[in-house]
């Protein structure tokens, strides 16, 4: 499954605004436009910050996981416990 695919899949019937903030970081409807279009992809960093942020949606932390997999071949589970460090680690 490409990146898009999989942020069209958890978007659903969503607007991009909602999805936006159920990420839990900082990201504007634009971005997300933009991923779910194939013009850009979610950088590491942000796939990180959403994996472990406090305030994202199991959904959306299951969306981050999944890209992450598929575009840096980590694989990591949302809740996982010490997850930057195993990140980090795989780098």
């Amino acid at each position: 499954m490409t990146l898009p695919e999989i942020t069209k899949k958890y978007i659903g019937n969503k607007t991009l605004e909602a999805f936006a903030s159920e990420l839990g970081i900082q990201v504007s409807a634009a971005a997300v436009h933009h991923w779910k279009e194939g013009n850009r992809t979610p950088e590491y960093d942000t796939l990180r910050e959403v994996i472990n942020s406090p305030t994202a949606t199991d959904e959306a932390k299951a969306w981050a996981a999944e890209c992450m997999e598929v575009r840096y071949g980590v694989r990591v589970g949302a809740a996982e416990p010490n997850l930057n460090q195993e990140i980090e680690r795989r780098r």
